[in-house]
Order: structure tokens, then C-alpha cells, then sequence
């Protein structure tokens, strides 16, 4: 059902419908009253007090179905007001959550747009020392087959070498014997004499010679015998060097294969980062978009929850509105007493007002409780109750002395639900002894069980307590859930408004 301002405006504008004014005196339409009657007033007067009957019930019957209803809708807006915070406070949840992970996404990117930078810088170096391991692997086997050369080169130079030093060897001997002739000769000129005098000195310069050739060839002999040694060195040198070259090229032709490996495999992680760069993006941008229709969905269901409330609000104004036009009819109707059940209630309200009020005369009278005592507002909290309860200076008279009063109206009709006395703030001394059990501490059971030394300062609860009028009609749904029917009328107590006596029906 949905009902805009206007149409409030117009139901609020509606004639009200007064209730009968204060003292005013009820008239009687009951069956024993008409038949006293003149014979020609009492088919009209029935009619009448049939016609009020009716009203009555049907003023109640809405009553009670529009406290149903707006009992329900309460409960169904308090529970799609919890549901729509639930929704509000998971897809909040979820949006938190969904931006956490767009965030990590995020920062996941930036981390792997930097592995793919390195990646990509990697594969360079990679490729760069796969190539030089290539070209290091050519000039290392160069290098071998030149060191091959040189090896040979040498055992040749080595080879050539010995040849010289045999040849040194024949010169060293030559010389030697020149030397031998060249000694003789000179012995043989001198016994010539004179004539032999110019033999003698070319003999001695051909020693000379000789001599000197012979030392020559020593310390050539002496300088090749050192580059000998030096080349044997060298020989050896390059031996182990060729060994070692040898051994070597193995392992650089496999480093040289590891690289190009190495390479191989860089360039799939630098490709597959590239790939994974690029599909963490794609995420991230989906993340982004699925974060804006979170944001938009918890707009739409808070807006929604907003709308809910304020057609809910609207609806219980019109409920609240056509409940007290039904009880003002009530009310106005009250001024016909007859047989029906509202007008024995009205009854037995005002006897249970009257007695209650002059109980409350008579023990200030008698000194039992002061008047102060009974107006006592200072209510202390009971420890450990729940609901909380409270007590004052008069709750145990009340208990004492009011609540067998109160039980004995209720058990008047089984169609009377409760009878109970309670001051202007809505405190409730003692209610009737089916609703004051002893306390379990469970406080579902407690919550019907046991119903006294309360405050029920609730709408209904302090309308009843504070209203001057006669007599109150409301309609209303109990903190249990039961729907209620109640009259209430004032206590006075001392010239004073005291509080109010609550009479409930079925």
C-alpha cells in the first residue's frame, strides 16, 4: 500500500469525531432499562442500542485489525531495515574487500611491470652474452689452433737449434785444430830461422784467429745453450698451456651452450612476463569496473533502504491516523450504555477506579503509607533484572494491598487479559499475579512471566498514565506481540493526577 503526502494531508483534514464531553451522563440502553420503557420507545431505543452495538464492535474490530497491521508493518520494515543494513553493510564489506584486492592487484601490477621491465632488460643482457659467448667460443678456438702453431713453431725452432749447436761443435773443433797447426807451424819456423820469420808471424796471427774463433764459439755455444734452455722452457710452457687449452674448450663450448640456454629461457620468462603484465592489467581495469557497481549497488540499496523507510513512515502516519479515528468513534459511542462487552468493561472500570482510588484515600487516611511515599518518583533500579525493574516507596503496599484488588476483576471475565494500576510515568508496582512470577533469568520467559515493578513508558504506556479524560480507548501490540484492546481512565489521589488504572480486553 502506498500513500503520498497529499493523501495524508487529505485523511488528516477529515471531520473528526469528538469523543463525549467530560461528566457527561451515559445514556442507558440496556435491555432491562428499555423494557421499563414505553411500549412505542422500545423498538426505537432498541434499534439504537443495536446500531451503537454495532459501531462499537466495528470501531473496535478496526481498531484491533489496524494495530494488527501496523504491528506487522513495523515488524516487516524493522526487519527489511535490518535486512537492507545487512545487504548495506556486506556489499560495504564486499566493496572493502574488493577494493583491498584492487589495491593488492594494483601494487601486484606495479611489481610485475617492474619484473617485465627487468625481465626485459635481462633477456637484453642475455641475448648480448649469448652473442659474446658465441664469439668467446670462436676466439678460444683460435686461440687453441694458434697456440697449436706456436707449439709447433717452437719444437721446430728447438729442432733447428740442436742443428746450430752441432755446427758449433765442428766450428769449436775446426777452430781447435787451426789452432794445433797453427802452434806447430810457428814451432817449425822458428828452427828455420830467419827465413822461416814471416811463416811464423802468419802462423801466429792464424792462432790468433784461431783462438779467438774458438772463444767466439764458446760463448756462442754458451748463449744458445741458454735460448736452448729457454725454448725447452717455452716448449714445456706452451705444452701445458695447449693441455690446458684443450681441457678448457669442453667447458667453454658448454658455457658457451649454457648461455645460449639461458638465453632461450630469459626470453620465455621476459615473454611470459610481458603476457602476465598485460593480463593483471585486463584484471585490474575489470576490478575497477566491478568496484564502481559495488559503489553504484550500495547507493541503490541505500537509496532503496531510504525509500522503504519514509513509504513505511507514510504508512504507519495512515494507520496511526485511521487507529485513532476508530477509537474517538469508540469513545463517542460510549455515551449509550448497553449489554455489549465494551459497555460491561466501561463497567467495571470505573468500579475498579473507584475502588482502587478509595483504597489509596483510606490508607493515606489511616496513616498506612504517607502521601509522599506515594507519589515517590524515585525509582531504583533492581540489580540483575532484565527488562529492568524498579522500586519505590510504595511498591510493596501496592503489592500488598492493590493487587488482590486488580486480580479479582480480572478473573471477572476470561475474556479480560489484564487489570492494572500503575502512576503518571507508567510504573507498573504489581500487575496481576499470572504476570508476576517468580524470576528464571531467562529473559524471554521473564518478559511475559513477570511484568511488575516496570516502567512502561512506551507511547501507549505513558498515554494511558498521563490521560484526564473519563476513559482512553487504545489499541495497541504488547512488547510480546499480543494486539490489545484497552480502556484506561484517571486516578486522582489528593487533588492530583496520580497515574491510571489500564483494563485490557479480548
Amino acid at each position: 500500500m502506498h500513500m503520498d503526502k497529499e493523501e495524508l494531508t487529505m485523511s488528516s483534514a477529515a471531520p473528526k469525531v469528538e469523543p463525549p464531553a467530560a461528566n457527561a451522563v451515559p445514556i442507558d440502553l440496556r435491555q432491562a432499562c428499555i423494557a421499563q420503557r414505553p411500549e412505542a420507545a422500545q423498538w426505537f431505543h432498541g434499534v439504537v442500542r443495536d446500531f451503537v452495538d454495532h459501531v462499537t464492535d466495528s470501531a473496535t474490530d478496526v481498531a484491533y485489525t489496524i494495530a494488527r497491521i501496523r504491528f506487522d508493518s513495523k515488524t516487516a520494515q524493522a526487519q527489511s531495515q535490518a535486512h537492507a543494513q545487512q545487504q548495506t553493510e556486506r556489499i560495504a564489506s564486499v566493496g572493502q574487500e574488493l577494493g583491498s584486492v584492487l589495491q593488492g592487484i594494483e601494487g601486484i601490477l606495479v611489481q610485475v611491470q617492474k619484473v617485465d621491465a627487468e625481465a626485459a632488460r635481462i633477456d637484453q643482457l642475455a641475448a648480448q652474452g649469448s652473442s659474446q659467448s658465441v664469439g668467446m667460443r670462436a676466439m678460444f678456438a683460435e686461440l687453441v689452433e694458434h697456440n697449436a702453431r706456436n707449439r709447433a713453431e717452437i719444437q721446430t725452432l728447438q729442432q733447428q737449434f740442436v742443428g746450430v749447436v752441432q755446427q758449433m761443435g765442428m766450428i769449436r773443433d775446426i777452430a781447435q785444430k787451426t789452432n794445433l797447426l797453427a802452434l806447430n807451424a810457428n814451432i817449425e819456423a822458428a828452427r828455420v830461422g830467419e827465413a822461416g820469420r814471416g811463416f811464423a808471424v802468419v802462423a801466429e796471427e792464424i792462432r790468433k784467429l784461431a783462438q779467438t774463433a774458438e772463444k767466439s764459439v764458446g760463448n756462442i755455444g754458451q748463449a744458445v745453450g741458454v735460448i736452448d734452455k729457454s725454448l725447452q722452457t717455452v716448449g714445456q710452457a706452451t705444452e701445458q698451456f695447449s693441455a690446458r687449452m684443450q681441457a678448457n674448450q669442453a667447458q667453454v663450448q658448454a658455457i658457451a651452450a649454457h648461455f645460449g640456454d639461458i638465453a632461450g629461457g630469459v626470453n620465455t620468462v621476459a615473454k611470459e612476463a610481458a603476457a602476465t603484465s598485460t593480463a593483471i592489467t585486463g584484471q585490474a581495469q575489470q576490478l575497477r569496473g566491478l568496484d564502481a557497481d559495488f559503489n553504484t549497488m550500495a547507493a541503490q540499496v541505500r537509496n532503496h533502504a531510504s525509500e522503504t523507510v519514509q513509504t513505511s513512515t507514510r504508512i504507519a502516519e495512515a494507520l496511526e491516523l485511521a487507529l485513532n479515528k476508530s477509537q474517538r468513534l469508540f469513545e463517542s459511542a460510549t455515551l449509550f450504555r448497553t449489554d455489549s462487552q465494551a459497555s460491561r468493561v466501561l463497567g467495571h472500570l470505573d468500579q475498579v477506579v473507584g475502588e482502587i482510588g478509595s483504597r489509596l484515600h483510606q490508607a493515606m487516611e489511616r496513616g498506612e503509607i504517607s502521601e509522599s511515599d506515594l507519589f515517590d518518583e524515585s525509582y531504583q533500579p533492581v540489580s540483575g533484572t532484565d527488562p529492568q525493574k524498579y522500586t519505590t516507596r510504595f511498591t510493596a503496599w501496592v503489592k500488598r494491598e492493590i493487587q488482590p484488588i486488580e486480580d479479582r476483576y480480572l478473573a471477572l471475565s476470561d475474556q479480560y487479559k489484564y487489570v492494572l494500576l500503575v502512576d503518571r510515568n507508567g510504573y507498573a508496582a504489581a500487575h496481576n499475579s499470572i504476570y508476576d512470577q517468580a524470576l528464571t533469568g531467562d529473559p524471554k520467559k521473564d518478559l511475559a512471566g513477570n511484568r511488575s515493578m516496570r516502567l512502561f513508558n512506551d507511547p501507549v504506556g505513558l498515554a494511558a498514565a498521563r490521560n484526564r479524560r473519563d476513559f482512553l480507548l487504545q489499541v495497541y501490540a504488547r512488547d510480546t506481540g499480543e494486539i490489545m484492546r484497552e480502556l484506561s481512565s484517571p486516578v486522582m489521589l489528593a487533588g492530583q493526577h496520580w497515574g491510571a488504572v489500564r483494563f485490557a480486553f479480548v
